[in-house]
């Protein structure tokens, strides 16, 4: 019998955080205009962020979409009017400046991801087919001629994710509405991707959502332990909305292994443009962000119309609405071991 283990690392405090300490290595952050907050990610009722990163010199004003480097760096990509995305340590907090920002030919970044070289993934819906871009690691400033990657089966992109592999996944919607997910080969240099494998078809029970400009309602994320993929995906008017989940290099018209569905699961409809909607820990537990900075967590193996195993809430925000943060899983190296 497999069981996963995992050792959290807590950081050492840092000069000018919030409060005076930072997030564990196994957190929850989200991204939330102008600012970052972080939760521990055993939290469970009114939680008070373990890390704040917001403040002028952060130049954060549209943050929608994180994801982690194995360093553990936050890579934070802006919507709107920016064309930026921010590198953060992992211990920054408070009114910290990034240790690099790249400005991109394309702006309305609404995604990125980070392969094990530190290489950024970025995605634009500025314009339909808009590239992605590659970025490779080191890179600061304006990048005028970026390495690009088009998807010939998309006709609107929504989301993407890197694998234990380096391999690109890139979800969206084709020319009919029907959604897909197609997987990019890692080179071994950043010049040339192509496709080697697609999940789409009946079978996949992927709900069609007709994408348009800014939708958010085709979502992905993988298991950073397993490559599961999960996908959240919902109706255009959001009359379904579920979590579907595919086995690792699921091709084709394979069917999920489990959906995640129902009234009692809580999971309500997309945020904004931009703003990631799925995470999940090495330990197999799937995050959902939703408004108010609340977030839903499943445990490892739930289907159906299962309620969500912890309910974190900022206990810090007030009694004011707010809209769905982009959310980042951040967790610990974990290895496979024998019972």
């Amino acid at each position: 019998m497999k069981f996963r283990v995992c050792v959290s690392v807590a950081y050492l405090f840092a000069a000018g955080s919030l409060a005076g300490q930072v997030c564990p290595t196994d957190a929850v952050f989200l991204a939330l205009e102008d600012q970052v907050r972080g939760y521990p990610l055993r939290a469970n009722g009114p939680t008070a962020p373990c890390q704040i990163l917001e403040g002028p010199n952060t130049t954060l004003n549209t943050a929608r979409s994180i994801a982690f480097g194995r360093n553990n760096y936050l890579h934070i990509a802006q919507f709107l009017s920016n064309s930026v995305f921010d590198i953060f340590p992992a211990d920054a907090s408070g009114n910290w400046v990034p240790s690099r920002s790249v400005t991109l030919p394309e702006n309305d970044l609404v995604r990125i991801a980070v392969d094990s070289r530190l290489n950024d993934f970025v995605m634009s819906i500025r314009q339909p087919n808009a590239p992605i871009f590659v970025v490779p690691n080191g890179s600061s400033g304006f990048v005028s001629d970026p390495v690009v990657i088009t998807d010939a089966n998309l006709a609107q992109y929504t989301s993407l994710a890197v694998d234990k592999d380096d391999n690109l996944l890139v979800a969206g919607y084709d020319s009919q509405g029907a959604a897909r997910v197609d997987t990019f080969g890692a080179p071994h240099g950043i010049s040339t991707f192509a496709i080697i494998r697609s999940v789409f078809g009946t079978n996949t029970g992927l709900l069609p959502g007709a994408g348009t400009f800014g939708t958010n309602n085709l979502s992905i994320a993988l298991d950073p332990q397993t490559d599961e993929l999960y996908v959240y995906n919902t109706t255009a008017d959001h009359a379904q909305i579920q979590v579907s989940v595919f086995v690792r290099n699921a091709e084709g018209d394979d069917m999920p292994v489990r959906i995640i569905a129902g009234p009692a699961t809580g999971i309500t409809g997309p945020g904004s443009a931009g703003a990631d909607k799925i995470g999940v820990s090495s330990d197999g537990r799937l995050f959902v962000a939703e408004p108010n900075n609340r977030i839903l967590v499943f445990a490892p193996g739930a289907s159906g119309n299962a309620p969500p195993s912890q309910v974190i809430q900022d206990s810090t925000t007030g009694a004011g609405s707010l809209n769905q943060g982009g959310i980042g899983v951040r967790s610990c190296s974990c290895r496979e071991a024998a019972r």
